[in-house]
């Protein structure tokens, strides 16, 4: 750990906080979490985390403003690969089995449930949303061996040919189909992927499972199973709203939002084009999300850009790799 981020660890934890101010993570805290958890991160995984919090705290020179970026860590939700198989394990036990037992009829209570779940699992078709869900890693850790194909059905709405799809779902005997994705913020990409199932597969019941699902997606993807018959949803875990930070002011937020949010504008200049969107959302992540999330595997393009874009002029926590 450089000397200056030392420094100024360990003179926050000696600092006196107001009344109902809450103490920040001290040193010890911040490098053993640094080591177990936040140097996991894939696409940073040869650049320790203290010395990405280092650069990243100091992108800016008032240390009012390095401490609202330390508060900032403090409320990021980092799944890391534990937690990651942890929720592919509840989505399975959750979500899934609760879903093929209402789609089966099965009973519980009978004897043979746990063996009519057994084939109602083996007639399923388990697939990612998109490439960021790594369907392996599902299958793995619940057991199961799933299809010799498991495609991700965005480039399967792109290039794929719905004909051969069909002969492919009546020749593996497919009766219902399981769409996972690992992270769902605007609802943009599984909507578009959901609604190709609904489309052009009308007799094939669907479930959208994201393992984690910000308000803005769980809206649109609630919307789309109203919509149609055949199409089901449930995540495996919901981030309360009051944990994003918006672009605008909403009603009791804590302090640090509207920090946050001022500082955003200060350095937004310093940041690069971010996808077409709300002028006054833009830099709050994509359409506007304000989430504070990261994946070991990436951090998803919802979360604020000052957590993750990497330019000239801002060195980034935790880097995200794009697509071209």
């Amino acid at each position: 750990m450089s000397d200056r981020l030392r420094t100024l660890l360990i003179r926050w934890g000696l600092r006196d906080w107001a009344e109902g101010e809450e103490a920040l993570l001290d040193l010890d805290t911040v490098q053993y979490l640094g080591r177990r958890v936040w140097d996991d991160y894939e696409p940073a995984q040869f650049d320790r985390f203290e010395n990405r919090l280092d650069r990243w705290l100091h992108n800016v020179d008032d240390e009012r403003d390095q401490l609202t970026l330390f508060r900032l860590l403090e409320r990021l939700f980092f799944v890391g690969r534990p937690e990651f198989e942890s929720l592919c394990r509840a989505a399975f036990h959750g979500p899934v089995t609760r879903w093929l037992v209402e789609q089966c009829n099965i009973d519980i209570a009978d004897a043979a449930a746990g063996h009519q779940i057994e084939t109602a699992v083996e007639q399923t078709w388990f697939c990612p949303a998109t490439d960021s869900m790594r369907i392996n890693a599902f299958l793995k850790v619940n057991g199961l061996t799933g299809k010799s194909h498991r495609p991700e059905w965005r480039s399967l709405r792109k290039f794929g040919d719905v004909e051969k799809i069909k002969t492919y779902l009546e020749a593996e005997n497919v009766r219902r189909l399981v769409l996972l994705e690992d992270f769902v913020g605007s609802g943009t990409q599984i909507g578009s992927v959901v609604r190709f199932a609904a489309n052009n597969f009308f007799d094939l019941p669907v479930l959208a499972c994201p393992l984690v699902v910000c308000p803005k997606g769980d809206e649109v993807c609630n919307g789309i199973a109203n919509d149609h018959a055949m199409v089901s949803y449930e995540p495996a875990l919901r981030i309360a709203a009051d944990a994003l930070f918006a672009a605008d002011p909403v009603a009791n937020e804590a302090p640090l939002h509207q920090k946050v949010r001022d500082l955003t504008l200060r350095v937004k200049a310093r940041l690069g084009p971010t996808e077409p969107d709300a002028a006054s959302q833009r830099h709050h992540g994509f359409k506007g999300t304000g989430a504070v999330v990261a994946l070991y595997s990436n951090c998803p393009n919802n979360s604020l850009p000052i957590l993750w874009d990497a330019t000239d002029d801002w060195k980034p926590l935790f880097p995200r790799l794009k697509r071209a």
